[in-house]
């Protein structure tokens, strides 16, 4: 006959080093396991390590104010030292993307008025997708910004990316002028390692995660609109410059 457990079980939402769960043996009686004997069994083995492979989280060092790059797991002694972390790394397929620790506080919309940015455009999506001039179209973007037609404030998606700063506590760093807003390829580079960088961020004082949510591109469709990415989706549409307000998460690259 199979024991049963007893009736009274407390629910825990968490649990400690010391706690045990109670497992039935193939003989039909009871043992049990610690909490970290658990998860070394059900791991099998396998480096957790290994799924962060490709991120990075990047600083300039306070000592001389140069540009490294950390791996996750050793985040957390660097910034108890007193680091500032620039951003989050994502080295893809011969490409590196560092992605800001936090975005707009809230959505906005692309620009003021319609208007020919001077950036990628185009209205064909493939096209788009494959689209990595962010950093140039966000340049001509701000260039282009009129009184008629703002792009360049920190209240429309280009300028917010252009303003944005980070620096350590030298006031070095990715500073303002070094960010620009993705363009539909590198959206797609981090919607494709999502989970990787929202577990680098976790883990960077203040930081923000990225959300199942739609974000604006620098990429345009026309002169009305811009094509935005929904991360919750995979999808990608464009709607209009001035009516649209999405999310808007600035970019750099791992420069001095």
């Amino acid at each position: 006959m199979d024991k049963k457990l007893p009736s009274q079980i407390s629910v825990v939402s968490a649990t400690a080093s010391g706690d045990y769960i109670v497992i039935t043996l193939a003989n039909g009686t009871f043992a049990k396991i610690s909490v970290p004997n658990l998860r070394t069994a059900l791991l099998q083995g396998i480096a957790l390590e290994c799924m962060t492979d490709g991120v990075f989280i990047m600083c300039h060092k306070k000592s001389d104010n140069s540009s490294v790059m950390f791996r996750p797991e050793s985040w957390k002694a660097q910034q108890a030292s007193g680091e500032v972390a620039d951003g989050v790394v994502v080295v893809e397929g011969g490409r590196l993307l560092v992605v800001a620790p936090t975005e707009s506080p809230t959505k906005l919309f692309w620009s003021s008025a319609a208007i020919s940015g001077g950036g990628f455009t185009t209205t064909d999506r493939v096209a788009a997708y494959n689209d990595w001039t962010g950093k140039t179209s966000t340049a001509a973007q701000i260039a282009a910004s009129t009184a008629g037609a703002v792009t360049n404030t920190a209240s429309y998606a280009p300028g917010f990316c252009n303003l944005y700063s980070r620096t350590n506590a030298n006031g070095q760093g990715l500073t303002a002028g070094k960010w620009w807003l993705p363009s539909i390829g590198e959206l797609l580079m981090m919607s494709a390692n999502f989970n990787k960088i929202n577990y680098a961020l976790s883990l960077i004082t203040g930081a923000e995660f990225l959300k199942l949510d739609a974000y604006w591109s620098s990429s345009e469709n026309s002169s009305p609109n811009a094509w935005f990415m929904n991360f919750s989706q995979g999808f990608m549409g464009y709607n209009t410059k001035t009516t649209g307000q999405y999310c808007v998460r600035p970019v750099s690259a791992f420069i001095a």
